[in-house]
């Protein structure tokens, strides 16, 4: 029933699994192992429709495991398999949550981007926010954290980053025209004002959020968390990298030989971008983060003419150790970026 649901399927699994919506909307790194529980106690009639939105939930979490790096037959039908479940549920839950939820399709250059955009209530014109995760990110994982920020006034947009997974082109400096297109849909989209775009760059999508604050005038704030912009691109860098994530990196920007891909990522350094960027933006990342530089982050604040600085004591990649704490610093600074 899942798979390929239509309208009136959809209508009934939302009427079903509805009540226990915030079981969906609501979860935390901090709440998830006890929110069916909790709710089961305010809600025993609903206990059933909690148990099984935590199943879906849990198995499109082992489907997500599984389909990373991609680049195998079973790892991307693990990626498609997740992708319907989570479809499923999102369609079917967003008007229980209060929200609309859309799919957007925007064809570049022959690859076709898909992305999910979540409406809040209302129909004026609002300030809107892009996330773009890395290399190991689906939109999955980048939209199911922020439902519970569906109240906060912001349309939020998620897209997988250019080279990885559904896409066919590789990764190359040339991937900034797949964010221009997304951009210019949005900034088109009669929900959406486009004098107020923001953009979250997660991992490697941090080096684009933060490439196209230096190119595309219509952004006006980003944050960029964990990213790579020059030093992590170093051959002395890349040389300390986990083999699996040289191997992916090999295969998302095409590279032919260990050689080639020291070239392809040298050509992606932001260093003489960094004084270009007139907008503000947030740079985020754990103090001590053991796949990428953590003085990218710190150059890129110091150096970019309205950057800010949040550094996670004790915290390695992307501070996932504080993820609730930065994930509500960043839509908080967003909304208020966006709105002055």
């Amino acid at each position: 029933m899942l798979d390929g649901a239509d309208a009136e399927t959809t209508r009934l699994l939302g009427e079903v699994l509805g009540p226990a919506v915030e079981v969906f909307a609501d979860r935390t790194p901090e709440n998830a192992a006890g929110l069916v529980d909790d709710f089961a106690a305010r809600h025993p009639d609903h206990r059933d429709a909690a148990v099984a939105i935590d199943a879906l939930l849990k198995a499109i979490t082992y489907l997500f495991a599984a389909s990373w790096p991609g680049w195998t037959p079973s790892r991307l039908a693990a990626y498609r398999d997740c992708r319907r479940l989570f479809d499923a549920l999102l369609f079917a839950l967003a008007p229980a949550a209060g929200a609309s939820v859309e799919r957007l399709r925007v064809t570049v250059d022959g690859d076709e981007v898909v992305a999910y955009a979540l409406f809040p209530p209302g129909g004026a014109p609002m300030p809107a926010v892009l996330i773009s995760n890395g290399l190991e990110g689906t939109i999955e994982e980048a939209l199911l954290p922020v439902l519970r920020f569906r109240d906060a006034g912001l349309a939020v947009v998620a897209m997988e980053m250019p080279g990885t997974f559904a896409y066919r082109k590789p990764l190359s400096p040339q991937s900034e025209d797949v964010y221009t297109a997304v951009i210019d849909h949005l900034a088109s989209h009669p929900r959406i004002d486009p004098d107020r775009l923001g953009m979250v760059g997660l991992s490697f999508g941090a080096h684009w959020s933060t490439r196209v604050a230096a190119r595309d005038g219509r952004l006006k704030a980003v944050v960029s968390n964990g990213g790579l912009y020059h030093r992590s691109f170093q051959p002395a860098a890349t040389f300390g990298m986990p083999e699996i994530m040289l191997w992916t990196l090999q295969r998302t920007t095409g590279a032919t030989s260990s050689l080639d891909l020291a070239r392809k990522l040298g050509a992606l350094s932001l260093k003489h971008l960094y004084r270009e960027i007139a907008i503000p933006v947030l740079a985020i990342n754990g103090d001590s983060d053991t796949l990428v530089s953590t003085q990218d982050t710190v150059d890129l604040a110091e150096q970019a003419p309205l950057g800010q600085l949040r550094l996670y004591s004790d915290d390695d990649h992307c501070a996932m150790g504080h993820y609730t704490e930065w994930l509500d610093d960043t839509l908080g600074w967003l909304k208020q970026q966006l709105e002055a």
